[in-house]
């Protein structure tokens, strides 16, 4: 058969599978549900992109530190050289695909030390991780935990120091795509070795309470180019 006869049958089957595809799209909407006006609802999702790649996420806190016992760092007959106070945290790490984030954070807080030291300071190097659970919303609470190093002297000086161990609870927010802010309460736990203070008393070894609490803003740059 020439091609001359068949080009009238292939531009009829063309033109019944054209009117075929509008019948199929109003039979679907027609078996959808109706709102009050007799119209097929509107659906709107306020779901937020997915965090599908890694990120780099990176930035600072302020920080308080209460102190909930700091052990036999405060003798019953001198005044106690650890009491509670506030700094700075900086953080960076991994945040996976996942509910997964692993990185380092450094913190300096300044405390008080009942005049003991002219600029108590005590320094925090900590590894940390987080996980996130998901609420399919720009909000997201998160279980962290995180060990480490500690040091307390006097003017950025070691006169203590020993490990650090931190459990907690946070709530992160993203202000953008790249940019969130977050709290998060955290029990710190520290064992800081025997040492001579300032005054010459002798301050044993033993194990310190803390109770944290960050304010933090935190920027997150991709470590791949999202999927297509």
């Amino acid at each position: 058969m020439s091609s001359w006869a068949t080009r009238p049958l292939a531009i009829a089957i063309w033109l019944a599978s054209m009117m075929a595809a509008p019948c199929a799209h109003a039979q679907a909407l027609s078996s959808a549900p109706l709102d009050a006006d007799g119209l097929p609802p509107v659906v709107i999702t306020t779901t937020p992109p997915p965090l599908d790649i890694p990120y780099v996420q990176y930035g600072v806190a302020f920080t308080t530190e209460f102190v909930a016992s700091a052990g036999k760092m405060c003798g019953s007959a001198e005044p106690c050289i650890l009491g509670s106070g506030g700094g700075i945290v900086a953080r960076a790490g991994r945040r996976s695909a996942g509910p997964w984030y692993f990185g380092a954070a450094y913190e300096l807080s300044k405390q008080d030390p009942s005049s003991l030291y002219r600029f108590a300071t005590l320094q925090q190097l900590r590894a940390e991780a987080r996980w996130y659970l998901a609420t399919g919303y720009d909000t997201q609470p998160y279980a962290t935990a995180g060990a480490g190093l500690a040091g307390y002297g006097n003017e950025w000086g070691v006169d203590t120091w020993g490990p650090v161990i931190h459990v907690g609870i946070g709530l992160e927010s993203q202000l953008s795509r790249r940019t969130v802010v977050g709290i998060a309460l955290s029990y710190r736990m520290m064992a800081l070795r025997s040492f001579v203070d300032s005054t010459g008393a002798e301050r044993e070894a033993g194990i310190t309470q803390l109770i944290g609490i960050d304010l933090s803003m935190e920027e997150r740059d991709p470590l791949a180019r999202a999927p297509r």
